[in-house]
């Protein structure tokens, strides 16, 4: 409609007859209150006496009663409805709930855009807005509140939390991106209207069904909700919060004219005829993750809305030349809504409509169908369709150290947001814990975008940095990342344009996957043939311990501490994806040293008669403190928790020549021990070496003790003796295995065996010698070169008694 056009139907509004009764009685509710006014303006003392009274909040809450209990009336309500509103909402009696309900619609509006708002007060007119809605429906809130009251404001306040964070974020966004806002200013784009929309739909988002249940209370709700014009009220109250919210701002009467004008027109839009719009997807559209749980997903945007407004659906199918209206093919298979329900139970005007799930699609051309739906039964729905082309983006670092039962792992990529920076690697078999890893290690995941409008895969980067860096499209990355960029590829892999025999290959493999491997939450890799290294990111084995940079920083010395993994492609049109992980590499070497028995010097026999107490009695310990280094070094000097201090166990072993070997338990304290979660393992490092790997790679090395050894554990010398080896206090797990104790007046040789592990992890194959048949654990782990010693039981027997020094 034209300028002068609209100006001829305000005109025709305004000089309506039941608008100049609303106006009239607005004018009324207001007149008191600008009278009074205009007395303390002719009264300058009298004001100043008021003045000197504390405000409360109490004040501007009976202002507004004041006001809006004089205009909101039955015969008021009744001029602004049109006719078919009229006749749906029959006598008064049946609908005065709802109209009282109004009032504290406009109350609220009213309060909380009375001036700038925290969402903490606004939380504050929440509350009185829910405490007003109780009270007018003869349900008012105990003091103190019940505990169901006291949920359903909890849920009340989660609902605007969630209404208020878009608001949030979009304010953010256009703080941290404000290079083009002083041009709008300046070509008048931004006026003094400026943000009432984004304010108003914070309203619209807060009222969700699960909301209204809060806000009525159960009972409540379940009454009024059966009532054919329940849409109505929620409608009505859309426009009154808004009309209030106007009503705030209003610096004169005319604002409050034209507050009164928009109030006017928004009761008349709730009875327009079902209107069904889609704005989006169309052309070609990127998934995104964020939108829809544990995977990615494309948002349906539109308008559906109208009189009589029951509910909405949305329907999705392929492509494949049928009208709108036929029926045939249509899925709801991933379709989701707004509060979560089966259907769409809230009228929306050009906003999101929902989101469909396109984890599992195939990049291909898709439909989807918006049909809206009446309360009345006999009205046809409103459907239309919209069309678009699926682009596929899946970009991300799978797994990082290709382990047995993927023991390190990273969340799929695809499924992370950029902010905050992903996750770091974690191992999902102990419950999310990072685990470090080194050496020679596989990076597995994908790289694959395509396809519609030619854009397809063009070139592949992988690269990994020092410390925490951010992602290619988040602030810092350019003074960060490339400044210590680390080639894992020699050079980005770039292809030529597609072939179209490998593009069939390609869609051949892509089924393969989808059918098989693509499961929610977690992609499965397989094995890829050579032609398809285009398409998923190969695997390689990444030499952590040469070629990262031997001591780049004192935290990062010996190819080792905190580094960013990036997986970067871009694609035919230019446009580029990411992918991060957070690695701790570990190649610092652990130190194992086993310096045999306190007391014994090099070459010299033990007997037991010199250490066992007086009378040889088998009821007591007979102590003998073994010494040693078990010692891992920090992978940042500076950082000794986990997993910069990484260390996992040592253990302790005797071999008796040609015999069994037995198990030492470790203990500081007790001859024999208590009973632990592992009494075989000493989880605590012992000793220092003297030394540390940033002294061979020109790093300063930090201060650290001069070499020394600990106590590994105390071992107690019965196992030794044949006789004592079987006293009651020798019970398993402690006592020697049969054949490993020496009868009394003989002598043998035992070797000492040192064992020590930290918890980061490999690709490289290195076998356990404690784990029989282990083929690549990969774990970082060292033994001592073993300590052999003669040791004779020459205590009292009949038999020959061997000579002991």
């Amino acid at each position: 409609m034209n300028k002068s056009g609209d100006a001829e139907s305000e005109h025709d509004e305004i000089h309506n007859e039941d608008f100049q009764f609303a106006l009239k009685a607005l004018l009324a509710a207001y007149q008191p209150i600008l009278e009074e006014d205009l007395q303390r303006a002719k009264a300058p003392e009298d004001l100043k006496k008021e003045a000197e009274k504390p405000a409360s909040c109490e004040d501007e809450v009976a202002l507004a009663n004041r006001i809006f209990e004089k205009f909101v009336t039955p015969e008021v309500a009744v001029r602004f409805l049109p006719k078919e509103g009229r006749d749906l909402l029959g006598p008064i009696e049946q609908w005065r709930w709802c109209l009282l309900h109004i009032r504290c619609c406009i109350i609220f509006g009213w309060l909380v855009c009375r001036g700038p708002r925290t969402f903490r007060s606004f939380v504050y007119y929440l509350h009185r807005y829910w405490i007003c809605v109780r009270q007018v429906l003869g349900t008012p809130v105990a003091s103190p509140p019940t505990a169901q009251e006291r949920q359903d404001f909890k849920t009340l306040t989660q609902a605007l939390a969630d209404a208020y964070k878009p608001y949030l974020t979009d304010q953010l966004a256009t703080v941290e991106f404000s290079a083009g806002i002083p041009d709008e200013a300046l070509d008048g784009k931004i006026d003094c209207f400026e943000g009432q929309e984004e304010a108003a739909a914070v309203f619209e988002r807060l009222l969700t069904p699960q909301a209204a249940q809060a806000l009525l209370g159960q009972a409540a709700f379940e009454a009024h909700s059966k009532d054919t014009f329940f849409w109505f009220c929620r409608c009505w109250c859309l426009c009154s919060i808004r009309f209030g919210c106007c009503l705030a701002r209003a610096r004169n009467l005319i604002d409050l004219l034209r507050c009164l004008l928009f109030y006017f027109r928004c009761l008349r839009d709730c009875f327009r005829p079902l209107t069904c719009e889609l704005t989006a997807p169309t052309g070609c559209t990127e998934e995104k993750a964020g939108l829809v749980k544990d995977g990615v997903g494309v948002e349906i945007d539109g308008t559906a809305l109208g009189a009589f407004f029951s509910h909405y659906t949305l329907e999705w199918r392929k492509v494949q030349g049928q009208a709108c209206a036929d029926n045939s093919g249509w899925s709801t298979l991933g379709i989701s809504y707004p509060g979560g329900g089966a259907t769409g139970v809230v009228p929306v005007a050009a906003g999101a409509l929902g989101w469909l799930d396109t984890t599992n699609l195939l990049p291909d051309s898709y439909e989807i169908r918006l049909c809206v739906f009446s309360t009345i039964g006999n009205v046809a729905p409103c459907c239309v369709c919209i069309q678009f082309a699926l682009f596929k983006v899946m970009v991300w670092i799978d797994r990082v150290a290709d382990l047995p039962g993927a023991p390190v792992r990273t969340p799929p990529g695809w499924f992370d947001h950029p902010f905050p920076p992903q996750e770091p690697i974690v191992d999902h078999n102990v419950g999310g814990v990072i685990v470090p890893v080194g050496g020679c290690i596989s990076v597995m995941g994908s790289a694959w975008v395509g396809d519609c409008q030619n854009r397809q895969i063009k070139c592949v980067d992988l690269r990994a940095a020092i410390g925490w860096q951010p992602g290619t499209a988040e602030a810092g990355f350019a003074a960060s990342l490339p400044l210590y960029s680390i080639p894992m590829l020699p050079t980005p892999i770039c292809y030529p344009d597609p072939d179209p025999l490998v593009e069939a290959k390609k869609r051949s493999w892509w089924n393969q996957l989808v059918e098989t491997n693509l499961i929610r939450g977690s992609w499965v890799p397989t094995s890829i043939p050579p032609f398809d290294t285009q398409y998923c990111l190969p695997r390689l084995c990444f030499s952590s311990d040469s070629i990262l940079p031997p001591c780049p920083d004192t935290a990062h010395g010996c190819r080792s501490g905190q580094y960013t993994l990036l997986l970067e492609v871009t694609d035919t049109a230019g446009h580029t994806y990411y992918d991060t992980q957070q690695v701790w590499f570990d190649n610092k070497p652990i130190h194992v040293e086993f310096d045999g028995l306190e007391g014994v010097g090099p070459c010299q026999d033990v007997c037991l008669s010199k250490f066992a107490p007086k009378g040889a009695p088998c009821g007591v310990c007979w102590p003998m403190n073994l010494l040693g280094i078990a010692y891992d070094e920090q992978i940042d000097p500076l950082d000794n928790s986990y997993p910069s201090n990484n260390f996992d166990y040592y253990s302790l072993s005797i071999t008796r020549q040609g015999g069994p070997t037995y198990v030492v338990p470790i203990t500081s304290q007790l001859c024999p021990p208590l009973l632990g979660a592992d009494p075989l393992k000493g989880i605590q490092r012992v000793g220092d070496p003297g030394t540390r790997c940033e002294q061979f790679l020109g790093c300063p090395a930090p201060l650290h003790p001069a070499k020394f050894a600990g106590l590994l554990s105390k071992l107690d010398l019965r196992i030794f003796d044949a006789v004592c080896a079987a006293d009651p206090s020798l019970a398993a797990p402690f006592a020697p295995p049969p054949g490993f104790a020496l009868e009394r007046g003989h002598c043998c040789a035992y070797s000492f065996d040192l064992f020590a592990q930290d918890k980061t992890w490999s690709d490289a194959i290195h076998p356990s010698p404690l784990i029989p048949g282990s083929t690549g654990l990969g774990l970082h782990w060292i033994s001592a070169p073993p300590w052999a010693v003669e040791i004779c039981n020459d205590l009292s027997s009949d038999a020959h008694v061997p000579q002991c020094p």
